[in-house]
Protein backbone atom coordinates (compact mmCIF):
# COMPACT_ATOMS: atom_id res chain seq x y z
CA UNK A 1 0.00 0.00 0.00
CA UNK A 2 2.97 2.74 0.65
CA UNK A 3 4.54 1.74 -3.09
CA UNK A 4 0.72 2.78 -4.50
CA UNK A 5 0.51 5.82 -2.72
CA UNK A 6 3.49 7.22 -3.59
CA UNK A 7 2.83 6.14 -7.31
CA UNK A 8 -0.69 7.67 -6.70
CA UNK A 9 1.55 11.46 -6.19
CA UNK A 10 3.57 10.89 -9.12
CA UNK A 11 0.80 10.11 -10.82
CA UNK A 12 -1.12 13.44 -9.27
CA UNK A 13 2.27 15.62 -9.84
CA UNK A 14 2.76 14.75 -13.60
CA UNK A 15 -0.75 15.46 -14.37
CA UNK A 16 -0.36 19.07 -12.15
CA UNK A 17 2.62 19.09 -14.53
CA UNK A 18 0.96 18.26 -17.51
CA UNK A 19 -1.78 21.36 -16.77
CA UNK A 20 0.48 23.71 -15.98
CA UNK A 21 2.02 23.31 -19.07
CA UNK A 22 -1.04 23.51 -21.43
CA UNK A 23 -1.43 26.87 -19.64
CA UNK A 24 1.72 28.20 -20.43
CA UNK A 25 1.13 27.33 -23.76
CA UNK A 26 0.52 30.15 -26.64
CA UNK A 27 -1.02 29.37 -29.71
CA UNK A 28 1.41 27.66 -32.33
CA UNK A 29 0.23 28.98 -35.77
CA UNK A 30 2.41 26.93 -37.84
CA UNK A 31 1.79 23.72 -36.41
CA UNK A 32 -2.21 24.40 -36.57
CA UNK A 33 -2.11 25.42 -40.17
CA UNK A 34 0.14 22.20 -40.72
CA UNK A 35 -2.45 20.09 -39.45
CA UNK A 36 -5.70 21.74 -41.08
CA UNK A 37 -3.34 21.32 -44.55
CA UNK A 38 -3.30 17.92 -43.90
CA UNK A 39 -6.86 17.74 -43.26
CA UNK A 40 -6.34 16.75 -39.33
CA UNK A 41 -9.26 19.41 -37.98
CA UNK A 42 -9.57 17.12 -35.16
CA UNK A 43 -6.22 17.38 -33.64
CA UNK A 44 -6.05 21.19 -34.30
CA UNK A 45 -9.06 22.22 -32.86
CA UNK A 46 -7.77 19.58 -29.28
CA UNK A 47 -4.09 21.51 -29.51
CA UNK A 48 -6.56 25.01 -29.23
CA UNK A 49 -8.31 23.64 -26.77
CA UNK A 50 -5.45 23.21 -24.45
CA UNK A 51 -5.08 26.78 -24.33
CA UNK A 52 -6.34 28.76 -21.54
CA UNK A 53 -8.22 31.96 -22.29
CA UNK A 54 -7.50 33.25 -19.12
CA UNK A 55 -3.84 33.42 -19.35
CA UNK A 56 -4.29 35.29 -23.09
CA UNK A 57 -3.66 39.22 -23.32
CA UNK A 58 -5.93 40.33 -26.00
CA UNK A 59 -4.54 40.10 -29.22
CA UNK A 60 -3.61 36.59 -28.66
CA UNK A 61 -7.20 35.87 -27.59
CA UNK A 62 -8.38 37.20 -30.89
CA UNK A 63 -5.99 35.04 -32.91
CA UNK A 64 -7.53 32.06 -30.57
CA UNK A 65 -10.94 32.76 -31.98
CA UNK A 66 -9.55 33.07 -35.42
CA UNK A 67 -7.91 29.72 -35.55
CA UNK A 68 -11.11 27.79 -33.50
CA UNK A 69 -13.26 29.50 -36.59
CA UNK A 70 -10.74 28.12 -39.10
CA UNK A 71 -11.30 24.74 -37.10
CA UNK A 72 -15.07 24.90 -37.23
CA UNK A 73 -15.09 25.69 -40.80
CA UNK A 74 -13.51 22.81 -42.19
CA UNK A 75 -15.50 21.00 -40.07
CA UNK A 76 -18.18 22.70 -41.70
CA UNK A 77 -20.00 23.73 -38.46
CA UNK A 78 -20.92 27.43 -40.03
CA UNK A 79 -22.85 28.79 -37.34
CA UNK A 80 -19.70 28.11 -34.86
CA UNK A 81 -16.98 29.10 -37.21
CA UNK A 82 -18.89 32.13 -37.88
CA UNK A 83 -19.48 33.06 -34.20
CA UNK A 84 -15.57 32.49 -33.49
CA UNK A 85 -14.74 34.88 -36.79
CA UNK A 86 -17.32 37.84 -35.41
CA UNK A 87 -15.70 37.15 -31.78
CA UNK A 88 -11.75 37.36 -33.25
CA UNK A 89 -13.11 40.59 -35.09
CA UNK A 90 -14.36 42.13 -32.38
CA UNK A 91 -10.98 41.21 -30.15
CA UNK A 92 -9.44 43.57 -33.08
CA UNK A 93 -11.46 46.08 -32.95
CA UNK A 94 -10.85 46.73 -29.20
CA UNK A 95 -7.50 46.94 -30.17
CA UNK A 96 -7.55 49.01 -33.21
CA UNK A 97 -5.79 46.17 -34.96
CA UNK A 98 -8.02 47.19 -38.36
CA UNK A 99 -5.97 45.34 -40.73
CA UNK A 100 -6.53 41.98 -39.03
CA UNK A 101 -10.51 42.75 -38.37
CA UNK A 102 -11.30 43.76 -41.97
CA UNK A 103 -9.00 40.62 -43.46
CA UNK A 104 -11.93 38.64 -41.38
CA UNK A 105 -14.56 39.63 -44.07
CA UNK A 106 -12.72 37.91 -46.51
CA UNK A 107 -12.88 34.45 -44.14
CA UNK A 108 -16.66 35.41 -43.08
CA UNK A 109 -17.58 35.79 -47.17
CA UNK A 110 -16.35 32.65 -48.04
CA UNK A 111 -17.79 30.51 -45.37
CA UNK A 112 -21.20 32.62 -46.31
CA UNK A 113 -20.42 31.63 -50.06
CA UNK A 114 -21.22 27.63 -49.55
CA UNK A 115 -24.82 28.55 -49.08
CA UNK A 116 -26.52 30.67 -51.67
CA UNK A 117 -29.25 31.78 -50.08
CA UNK A 118 -26.50 33.81 -47.80
CA UNK A 119 -24.18 35.26 -50.80
CA UNK A 120 -25.69 38.54 -50.21
CA UNK A 121 -24.29 38.93 -47.01
CA UNK A 122 -21.07 37.56 -47.91
CA UNK A 123 -21.07 40.41 -50.86
CA UNK A 124 -21.96 42.69 -47.86
CA UNK A 125 -18.64 41.91 -45.93
CA UNK A 126 -16.50 41.71 -49.41
CA UNK A 127 -18.05 45.37 -49.56
CA UNK A 128 -16.96 46.36 -46.30
CA UNK A 129 -13.63 45.12 -46.80
CA UNK A 130 -13.42 47.15 -50.40
CA UNK A 131 -14.33 50.53 -48.88
CA UNK A 132 -11.57 50.31 -45.89
CA UNK A 133 -9.25 49.48 -48.70
CA UNK A 134 -10.20 52.46 -50.68
CA UNK A 135 -10.33 54.43 -47.94
CA UNK A 136 -6.18 53.11 -46.97
CA UNK A 137 -5.69 53.79 -50.76
CA UNK A 138 -3.85 50.29 -50.73
CA UNK A 139 -3.53 48.80 -54.11
CA UNK A 140 -2.52 45.55 -52.97
CA UNK A 141 -6.00 45.71 -50.89
CA UNK A 142 -8.38 47.09 -53.51
CA UNK A 143 -7.24 44.27 -55.74
CA UNK A 144 -7.89 41.75 -53.10
CA UNK A 145 -11.20 43.08 -52.61
CA UNK A 146 -12.10 42.93 -56.34
CA UNK A 147 -10.30 39.92 -56.66
CA UNK A 148 -12.96 37.87 -53.89
CA UNK A 149 -15.80 39.67 -55.17
CA UNK A 150 -15.14 38.99 -58.52
CA UNK A 151 -14.51 35.36 -57.53
CA UNK A 152 -18.02 34.92 -55.20
CA UNK A 153 -20.13 35.64 -57.74
CA UNK A 154 -18.84 34.25 -60.99
CA UNK A 155 -20.91 31.53 -60.97
CA UNK A 156 -24.33 33.93 -60.82
CA UNK A 157 -23.21 36.73 -62.67
CA UNK A 158 -20.55 36.02 -64.87
CA UNK A 159 -20.41 39.17 -66.80
CA UNK A 160 -19.93 41.40 -63.46
CA UNK A 161 -17.77 39.44 -62.22
CA UNK A 162 -15.29 39.76 -65.34
CA UNK A 163 -15.84 43.27 -64.48
CA UNK A 164 -14.60 43.05 -60.85
CA UNK A 165 -11.52 41.04 -62.19
CA UNK A 166 -10.25 43.81 -65.04
CA UNK A 167 -10.66 46.39 -61.83
CA UNK A 168 -8.71 43.87 -59.98
CA UNK A 169 -6.21 43.35 -63.04
CA UNK A 170 -5.51 47.54 -62.56
CA UNK A 171 -4.77 47.88 -58.99
CA UNK A 172 -2.75 44.29 -59.13
CA UNK A 173 -0.11 46.02 -61.77
CA UNK A 174 0.04 48.86 -59.92
CA UNK A 175 1.22 47.22 -56.78
CA UNK A 176 3.24 44.85 -58.90
CA UNK A 177 1.77 42.34 -57.02
CA UNK A 178 3.00 39.03 -59.24
CA UNK A 179 1.25 36.37 -56.62
CA UNK A 180 -1.72 38.45 -57.01
CA UNK A 181 -1.70 38.79 -61.01
CA UNK A 182 -0.97 34.67 -60.71
CA UNK A 183 -3.95 33.58 -59.27
CA UNK A 184 -5.92 36.71 -60.71
CA UNK A 185 -5.32 35.59 -64.54
CA UNK A 186 -5.64 32.09 -63.13
CA UNK A 187 -9.45 33.13 -62.12
CA UNK A 188 -10.05 35.04 -65.47
CA UNK A 189 -9.03 32.06 -67.33
CA UNK A 190 -11.39 29.91 -66.09
CA UNK A 191 -14.34 32.57 -66.00
CA UNK A 192 -14.04 32.75 -69.66
CA UNK A 193 -13.57 28.53 -69.93
CA UNK A 194 -16.15 27.61 -67.57
CA UNK A 195 -18.68 30.37 -67.61
CA UNK A 196 -18.12 32.70 -70.84
CA UNK A 197 -17.08 29.28 -72.91
CA UNK A 198 -14.40 31.01 -74.58
CA UNK A 199 -11.74 28.54 -74.65
CA UNK A 200 -9.28 30.72 -76.62
CA UNK A 201 -9.99 33.91 -74.57
CA UNK A 202 -9.04 31.75 -71.44
CA UNK A 203 -5.86 30.45 -72.97
CA UNK A 204 -4.56 34.13 -73.19
CA UNK A 205 -5.03 34.43 -69.14
CA UNK A 206 -4.39 31.21 -68.28
CA UNK A 207 -0.57 31.47 -70.28
CA UNK A 208 -0.09 34.92 -68.29
CA UNK A 209 -0.69 33.10 -65.31
CA UNK A 210 1.74 30.85 -65.99
CA UNK A 211 4.03 34.06 -66.69
CA UNK A 212 3.85 35.22 -63.05
CA UNK A 213 3.96 31.58 -61.59
CA UNK A 214 7.39 30.82 -63.24
CA UNK A 215 8.72 34.34 -61.97
CA UNK A 216 7.39 33.20 -58.38
CA UNK A 217 8.49 29.89 -58.60
CA UNK A 218 5.31 28.27 -57.89
CA UNK A 219 5.05 24.99 -59.19
CA UNK A 220 1.82 24.10 -58.13
CA UNK A 221 -0.20 27.19 -59.67
CA UNK A 222 2.00 25.46 -62.92
CA UNK A 223 0.71 22.54 -62.64
CA UNK A 224 -3.20 23.49 -62.10
CA UNK A 225 -2.52 26.24 -65.23
CA UNK A 226 -1.59 23.18 -67.67
CA UNK A 227 -4.45 20.79 -66.32
CA UNK A 228 -6.82 24.51 -67.12
CA UNK A 229 -5.61 25.20 -70.41
CA UNK A 230 -5.71 21.58 -71.25
CA UNK A 231 -9.45 21.62 -70.38
CA UNK A 232 -9.78 24.84 -72.86
CA UNK A 233 -8.45 22.66 -75.84
CA UNK A 234 -11.13 19.90 -74.57
CA UNK A 235 -13.59 22.60 -75.18
CA UNK A 236 -12.11 23.28 -78.50
CA UNK A 237 -12.16 19.23 -79.19
CA UNK A 238 -8.15 19.35 -79.89
CA UNK A 239 -7.70 16.34 -77.60
CA UNK A 240 -3.77 15.66 -78.84
CA UNK A 241 -2.56 19.16 -77.25
CA UNK A 242 -5.31 18.61 -74.18
CA UNK A 243 -3.30 15.03 -73.77
CA UNK A 244 0.47 16.64 -74.27
CA UNK A 245 -0.46 19.37 -71.66
CA UNK A 246 -1.13 16.88 -68.96
CA UNK A 247 1.60 14.69 -69.86
CA UNK A 248 3.49 17.96 -68.88
CA UNK A 249 1.37 18.61 -65.75
CA UNK A 250 1.86 15.21 -64.72
CA UNK A 251 5.52 15.43 -64.57
CA UNK A 252 5.62 18.15 -62.20
CA UNK A 253 6.93 17.45 -59.07
CA UNK A 254 4.21 19.36 -56.37
CA UNK A 255 5.88 21.11 -53.56
CA UNK A 256 3.14 19.01 -51.07
CA UNK A 257 2.35 15.16 -52.19
CA UNK A 258 -0.96 16.19 -53.75
CA UNK A 259 -2.13 13.34 -55.25
CA UNK A 260 -5.49 14.31 -55.36
CA UNK A 261 -3.85 16.66 -57.93
CA UNK A 262 -2.42 13.44 -59.58
CA UNK A 263 -5.49 11.50 -59.53
CA UNK A 264 -7.54 14.22 -61.71
CA UNK A 265 -4.87 14.59 -64.23
CA UNK A 266 -4.94 10.88 -64.83
CA UNK A 267 -8.87 10.57 -64.81
CA UNK A 268 -8.37 13.70 -67.50
CA UNK A 269 -6.20 11.64 -69.65
CA UNK A 270 -8.56 9.32 -69.77
CA UNK A 271 -11.35 11.55 -71.15
CA UNK A 272 -9.24 13.01 -73.70
CA UNK A 273 -7.93 9.42 -74.49
CA UNK A 274 -11.14 7.75 -74.82
CA UNK A 275 -12.34 10.77 -77.27
CA UNK A 276 -9.96 9.83 -79.64
CA UNK A 277 -10.62 6.30 -79.19
CA UNK A 278 -8.11 5.08 -77.34
CA UNK A 279 -9.88 3.10 -75.09
CA UNK A 280 -6.88 1.11 -73.87
CA UNK A 281 -4.73 4.03 -73.06
CA UNK A 282 -7.88 5.27 -71.70
CA UNK A 283 -8.55 2.18 -69.43
CA UNK A 284 -4.75 2.68 -68.19
CA UNK A 285 -5.01 5.97 -67.07
CA UNK A 286 -8.60 5.32 -65.54
CA UNK A 287 -7.76 2.16 -63.48
CA UNK A 288 -4.04 4.53 -62.23
CA UNK A 289 -6.59 7.03 -61.12
CA UNK A 290 -9.25 4.57 -59.35
CA UNK A 291 -6.10 3.09 -57.34
CA UNK A 292 -4.64 6.35 -56.32
CA UNK A 293 -8.29 7.62 -55.14
CA UNK A 294 -8.24 4.19 -53.18
CA UNK A 295 -4.33 4.91 -51.69
CA UNK A 296 -6.14 8.30 -51.04
CA UNK A 297 -9.08 6.55 -49.23
CA UNK A 298 -6.65 4.06 -47.36
CA UNK A 299 -4.36 6.53 -45.98
CA UNK A 300 -7.37 9.42 -45.33
CA UNK A 301 -8.94 6.52 -42.71
CA UNK A 302 -5.27 5.36 -41.37
CA UNK A 303 -4.42 8.85 -40.63
CA UNK A 304 -7.96 9.25 -38.66
CA UNK A 305 -7.25 5.86 -37.00
CA UNK A 306 -4.06 6.76 -36.00
CA UNK A 307 -5.26 10.28 -34.15
CA UNK A 308 -7.32 8.40 -32.05
CA UNK A 309 -5.70 5.36 -31.41
CA UNK A 310 -1.97 5.40 -31.94
CA UNK A 311 -0.90 4.80 -28.14
CA UNK A 312 -3.03 1.33 -28.43
CA UNK A 313 -1.12 0.33 -31.71
CA UNK A 314 1.99 1.29 -30.03
CA UNK A 315 0.92 -1.27 -26.96
CA UNK A 316 0.17 -3.74 -29.47
CA UNK A 317 3.41 -3.63 -31.12
CA UNK A 318 5.46 -3.55 -28.00
CA UNK A 319 3.34 -6.68 -26.85
CA UNK A 320 4.30 -8.09 -30.83
CA UNK A 321 7.94 -7.41 -30.59
CA UNK A 322 8.37 -8.94 -27.02
CA UNK A 323 6.75 -12.19 -27.91
CA UNK A 324 8.77 -12.22 -30.90
CA UNK A 325 12.15 -11.55 -29.02
CA UNK A 326 10.72 -14.33 -26.45
CA UNK A 327 10.30 -17.11 -28.92
CA UNK A 328 13.97 -16.45 -30.60
CA UNK A 329 15.79 -15.71 -27.02
CA UNK A 330 14.54 -18.76 -25.22
CA UNK A 331 17.43 -18.10 -22.91
CA UNK A 332 16.15 -15.01 -21.93
CA UNK A 333 12.92 -16.09 -20.99
CA UNK A 334 12.92 -15.83 -17.03
CA UNK A 335 13.65 -11.98 -18.12
CA UNK A 336 10.60 -11.75 -19.73
CA UNK A 337 8.43 -13.15 -17.61
CA UNK A 338 9.81 -10.78 -14.40
CA UNK A 339 9.52 -7.94 -16.85
CA UNK A 340 5.59 -9.56 -17.47
CA UNK A 341 4.97 -9.81 -14.12
CA UNK A 342 5.99 -6.25 -13.25
CA UNK A 343 3.99 -4.79 -16.00
CA UNK A 344 0.80 -6.96 -14.47
CA UNK A 345 1.83 -4.65 -11.23
CA UNK A 346 1.54 -1.68 -13.21
CA UNK A 347 -1.52 -2.51 -14.54
CA UNK A 348 -3.42 -3.57 -11.60
CA UNK A 349 -2.08 -0.38 -9.61
CA UNK A 350 -3.63 1.83 -12.48
CA UNK A 351 -6.73 -0.50 -12.27
CA UNK A 352 -6.60 -0.27 -8.47
CA UNK A 353 -6.46 3.69 -8.70
CA UNK A 354 -8.91 4.16 -11.62
CA UNK A 355 -11.37 1.74 -9.50
CA UNK A 356 -10.86 4.49 -6.60
CA UNK A 357 -11.40 7.43 -8.96
CA UNK A 358 -14.55 5.84 -10.43
CA UNK A 359 -16.17 5.95 -6.70
CA UNK A 360 -14.70 9.37 -6.22
CA UNK A 361 -16.31 10.47 -9.15
CA UNK A 362 -19.90 8.68 -8.23
CA UNK A 363 -20.14 10.69 -4.93
CA UNK A 364 -18.91 13.75 -6.52
CA UNK A 365 -21.77 13.33 -8.75
CA UNK A 366 -24.44 12.44 -6.76
CA UNK A 367 -23.47 15.58 -4.37
CA UNK A 368 -23.64 17.24 -7.98
CA UNK A 369 -26.90 15.98 -8.76
CA UNK A 370 -28.28 17.35 -4.98
CA UNK A 371 -26.62 21.06 -6.06
CA UNK A 372 -28.14 20.83 -9.37
CA UNK A 373 -31.88 20.26 -8.26
CA UNK A 374 -30.94 22.82 -5.69
CA UNK A 375 -30.29 25.58 -7.81
CA UNK A 376 -33.09 24.43 -10.15
CA UNK A 377 -35.27 25.38 -6.99
CA UNK A 378 -33.29 28.62 -6.73
CA UNK A 379 -33.57 29.40 -10.56
CA UNK A 380 -37.38 28.41 -10.46
CA UNK A 381 -37.75 30.73 -7.51
CA UNK A 382 -36.11 33.96 -9.15
CA UNK A 383 -37.94 33.22 -12.36
CA UNK A 384 -41.10 33.65 -10.52
CA UNK A 385 -39.54 36.70 -8.93
CA UNK A 386 -38.52 38.18 -12.11
CA UNK A 387 -41.88 37.65 -13.40
CA UNK A 388 -43.68 39.33 -10.63
CA UNK A 389 -41.08 42.33 -10.20
CA UNK A 390 -41.51 43.17 -14.14
CA UNK A 391 -45.40 42.70 -14.15
CA UNK A 392 -45.55 44.87 -10.49
CA UNK A 393 -43.04 47.76 -12.30
CA UNK A 394 -45.40 47.86 -15.12
CA UNK A 395 -48.75 47.55 -12.79
CA UNK A 396 -46.97 50.63 -10.56
CA UNK A 397 -46.11 52.78 -13.39
CA UNK A 398 -49.72 52.59 -14.89
CA UNK A 399 -51.17 53.70 -11.59
CA UNK A 400 -48.99 56.07 -11.08
CA UNK A 401 -49.43 57.73 -14.47
CA UNK A 402 -53.55 56.85 -14.06
CA UNK A 403 -53.23 58.98 -11.09
CA UNK A 404 -51.24 61.72 -12.28
CA UNK A 405 -53.35 62.25 -15.69
CA UNK A 406 -56.80 61.80 -13.98
CA UNK A 407 -56.51 63.26 -10.88
CA UNK A 408 -53.55 65.42 -10.15
CA UNK A 409 -54.12 66.77 -13.81
CA UNK A 410 -57.53 67.88 -13.65
CA UNK A 411 -56.96 69.43 -10.33
CA UNK A 412 -54.03 71.65 -11.54
CA UNK A 413 -56.09 72.63 -14.64
CA UNK A 414 -58.46 73.78 -12.31
CA UNK A 415 -56.49 75.58 -10.47
CA UNK A 416 -54.81 77.35 -13.45
CA UNK A 417 -58.67 78.44 -14.89
CA UNK A 418 -59.18 79.78 -11.22
CA UNK A 419 -55.90 81.95 -11.04
CA UNK A 420 -56.57 83.07 -14.71
CA UNK A 421 -60.17 84.02 -13.77
CA UNK A 422 -58.02 86.66 -10.47
CA UNK A 423 -56.06 87.60 -13.09
CA UNK A 424 -59.03 89.96 -14.58
CA UNK A 425 -58.45 92.46 -11.42
CA UNK A 426 -56.96 95.56 -12.65
CA UNK A 427 -54.45 95.94 -9.87
CA UNK A 428 -51.16 96.23 -11.88
CA UNK A 429 -48.69 94.42 -9.03
CA UNK A 430 -51.77 91.83 -8.46
CA UNK A 431 -51.20 91.23 -12.18
CA UNK A 432 -47.77 90.52 -12.59
CA UNK A 433 -47.95 88.04 -9.52
CA UNK A 434 -50.54 86.49 -11.22
CA UNK A 435 -48.99 86.29 -14.58
CA UNK A 436 -45.91 84.86 -12.84
CA UNK A 437 -47.70 81.76 -10.72
CA UNK A 438 -49.83 81.32 -13.95
CA UNK A 439 -46.28 80.65 -15.47
CA UNK A 440 -45.29 78.25 -13.00
CA UNK A 441 -48.44 76.20 -13.24
CA UNK A 442 -48.50 75.70 -16.51
CA UNK A 443 -45.19 74.19 -16.42
CA UNK A 444 -46.11 72.14 -13.55
CA UNK A 445 -49.38 70.66 -15.53
CA UNK A 446 -46.42 70.05 -18.60
CA UNK A 447 -44.63 68.07 -16.94
CA UNK A 448 -47.17 66.29 -15.05
CA UNK A 449 -48.23 65.59 -18.49
CA UNK A 450 -44.99 64.41 -19.73
CA UNK A 451 -44.89 62.00 -17.11
CA UNK A 452 -48.33 60.62 -17.75
CA UNK A 453 -47.76 60.30 -21.42
CA UNK A 454 -44.57 57.94 -20.18
CA UNK A 455 -46.63 54.93 -18.83
CA UNK A 456 -45.99 52.52 -21.63
CA UNK A 457 -42.34 53.51 -22.29
CA UNK A 458 -40.96 51.55 -19.34
CA UNK A 459 -37.03 51.05 -18.65
CA UNK A 460 -36.18 51.30 -22.77
CA UNK A 461 -38.05 54.78 -22.79
CA UNK A 462 -35.48 56.19 -20.13
CA UNK A 463 -31.88 54.49 -20.75
CA UNK A 464 -32.47 52.40 -24.51
CA UNK A 465 -31.75 49.01 -25.38
CA UNK A 466 -28.33 48.30 -24.46
CA UNK A 467 -28.90 49.68 -20.72
CA UNK A 468 -31.91 47.77 -20.46
CA UNK A 469 -30.79 44.65 -21.66
CA UNK A 470 -27.44 44.91 -19.63
CA UNK A 471 -29.95 45.18 -16.54
CA UNK A 472 -31.78 42.39 -17.48
CA UNK A 473 -28.33 40.13 -17.48
CA UNK A 474 -27.41 41.23 -14.22
CA UNK A 475 -30.59 40.31 -12.56
CA UNK A 476 -31.26 37.09 -14.12
CA UNK A 477 -27.43 36.01 -14.02
CA UNK A 478 -26.73 33.63 -10.76
CA UNK A 479 -22.91 34.08 -9.37
CA UNK A 480 -20.99 31.15 -10.37
CA UNK A 481 -23.83 29.07 -11.55
CA UNK A 482 -25.38 31.19 -14.21
CA UNK A 483 -24.24 34.26 -16.19
CA UNK A 484 -25.94 36.51 -18.92
CA UNK A 485 -23.06 37.97 -21.06
CA UNK A 486 -24.10 41.52 -23.11
CA UNK A 487 -21.85 42.43 -26.19
CA UNK A 488 -22.81 45.33 -27.66
CA UNK A 489 -20.98 46.01 -31.06
CA UNK A 490 -22.07 49.64 -33.13
CA UNK A 491 -24.79 50.47 -31.45
CA UNK A 492 -24.02 54.41 -31.03
CA UNK A 493 -27.57 56.25 -31.53
CA UNK A 494 -30.76 55.19 -30.09
CA UNK A 495 -33.54 53.48 -32.47
CA UNK A 496 -37.13 53.98 -32.36
CA UNK A 497 -39.00 53.92 -29.05
CA UNK A 498 -41.33 50.74 -30.70
CA UNK A 499 -37.85 48.68 -32.22
CA UNK A 500 -36.24 49.32 -29.22
CA UNK A 501 -39.31 47.97 -26.87
CA UNK A 502 -39.94 44.89 -28.93
CA UNK A 503 -36.50 43.62 -29.46
CA UNK A 504 -36.15 44.25 -25.32
CA UNK A 505 -39.10 41.97 -24.75
CA UNK A 506 -38.25 39.21 -27.41
CA UNK A 507 -34.51 39.02 -25.33
CA UNK A 508 -36.06 38.85 -22.59
CA UNK A 509 -38.91 36.17 -23.54
CA UNK A 510 -35.55 34.47 -25.35
CA UNK A 511 -33.50 34.54 -22.02
CA UNK A 512 -36.70 33.55 -19.78
CA UNK A 513 -36.81 30.13 -21.89
CA UNK A 514 -33.37 29.04 -21.67
CA UNK A 515 -33.36 29.38 -17.96
CA UNK A 516 -36.61 27.15 -18.14
CA UNK A 517 -35.80 24.32 -20.24
CA UNK A 518 -31.87 24.49 -21.64
CA UNK A 519 -29.98 23.32 -18.26
CA UNK A 520 -27.10 26.08 -19.72
CA UNK A 521 -24.89 27.84 -16.98
CA UNK A 522 -23.72 30.44 -20.01
CA UNK A 523 -24.95 32.66 -22.17
CA UNK A 524 -23.91 35.29 -25.07
CA UNK A 525 -25.86 38.27 -25.99
CA UNK A 526 -24.36 39.77 -29.12
CA UNK A 527 -26.12 43.41 -30.42
CA UNK A 528 -24.27 44.33 -33.41
CA UNK A 529 -25.36 47.57 -35.73
CA UNK A 530 -24.56 47.25 -38.89
CA UNK A 531 -23.81 51.02 -40.40
CA UNK A 532 -27.42 52.26 -40.55
CA UNK A 533 -29.13 49.57 -42.31
CA UNK A 534 -29.60 46.80 -39.77
CA UNK A 535 -29.63 45.11 -36.49
CA UNK A 536 -28.09 41.98 -35.86
CA UNK A 537 -29.01 40.11 -32.38
CA UNK A 538 -26.82 36.89 -31.86
CA UNK A 539 -28.40 34.86 -28.69
CA UNK A 540 -25.70 31.31 -27.77
CA UNK A 541 -26.14 29.14 -25.04
CA UNK A 542 -24.04 26.19 -24.06
CA UNK A 543 -27.13 24.17 -22.58
CA UNK A 544 -28.71 20.65 -23.66
CA UNK A 545 -30.05 22.05 -26.90
CA UNK A 546 -33.51 21.04 -28.71
CA UNK A 547 -35.23 19.61 -32.32
CA UNK A 548 -36.70 23.15 -33.20
CA UNK A 549 -39.01 21.46 -35.99
CA UNK A 550 -40.10 18.75 -33.50
CA UNK A 551 -40.78 21.98 -30.67
CA UNK A 552 -42.88 24.12 -32.76
CA UNK A 553 -45.35 21.71 -33.89
CA UNK A 554 -45.66 20.62 -30.10
CA UNK A 555 -45.30 23.65 -27.56
CA UNK A 556 -43.35 26.06 -28.87
CA UNK A 557 -46.30 29.17 -29.10
CA UNK A 558 -43.35 31.00 -27.43
CA UNK A 559 -40.80 31.12 -30.76
CA UNK A 560 -43.55 30.70 -33.09
CA UNK A 561 -44.85 34.64 -32.03
CA UNK A 562 -41.12 36.01 -31.53
CA UNK A 563 -40.64 34.69 -35.23
CA UNK A 564 -44.02 35.98 -36.04
CA UNK A 565 -43.05 39.29 -34.70
CA UNK A 566 -39.92 39.67 -36.57
CA UNK A 567 -41.50 38.70 -39.67
CA UNK A 568 -43.94 41.70 -38.93
CA UNK A 569 -40.62 43.65 -38.98
CA UNK A 570 -39.07 42.70 -42.18
CA UNK A 571 -36.72 40.15 -40.56
CA UNK A 572 -35.10 37.10 -40.33
CA UNK A 573 -35.55 34.43 -37.73
CA UNK A 574 -33.28 31.79 -37.53
CA UNK A 575 -32.39 28.66 -35.02
CA UNK A 576 -29.34 26.37 -35.04
CA UNK A 577 -29.89 23.94 -32.12
CA UNK A 578 -27.64 21.00 -31.65
CA UNK A 579 -28.63 17.89 -29.11
CA UNK A 580 -25.98 18.30 -26.14
CA UNK A 581 -24.13 21.07 -27.45
CA UNK A 582 -26.26 24.00 -27.55
CA UNK A 583 -28.72 26.60 -29.39
CA UNK A 584 -27.31 29.88 -31.48
CA UNK A 585 -30.30 31.98 -32.49
CA UNK A 586 -30.22 34.83 -35.05
CA UNK A 587 -32.38 37.43 -35.45
CA UNK A 588 -31.83 39.84 -38.17
CA UNK A 589 -34.27 43.36 -38.58
CA UNK A 590 -33.39 46.13 -41.13
CA UNK A 591 -33.43 49.60 -39.85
Amino acid sequence: MIWYSKNKIFFLLFFLLLIGQAQSQSINKKKIDSLLQNGKNFTALKEISTIDTLELKKYELAVFHYYRAKCFAAESNIAKAFLNYLQAKRVYLEIDSIDDAMSINLDIAFLLSNDKSSRKKAENYVKEYLNYALKKNENVLVAKAYLNWGSLIMEEQPAESLKLLQKSEVYSEKAKDFKQLENLYSNIGVLYNEMLQKPDSAIYYIDKSTFYAKKTGNKDAICLNLINKASCYYYKEDYKTALLLLEEANKIKLSKNNKNIKSFILEFLAVNYNELKEYQKAYDNLRQSIEIKTQLNFEEQNTKISEFNIQYETKEKQIENLNLKAKIERDRIITYATLGLFLVGIILTILIYKNLSKKKKITEQSQLIQIQKLEKTLKNQELRDIDLMLESQEHERQQIANELHDNLGSLLATLKLNFQNLSRRPQEEDKVLFDKTDALLEETYQKVRNIAHLKNLGVIGSEGLVVAVKKMAEKMSIINSFTINVIPFGLTQRLTNSTEIMLFRMIQELCTNIIKHSQADEVNIYLTQHNSDSINVIIEDNGKGFDYKKITKTDGIGLKNIEKKVEQMEGTFTVDSILSKGTTIIIDIPL
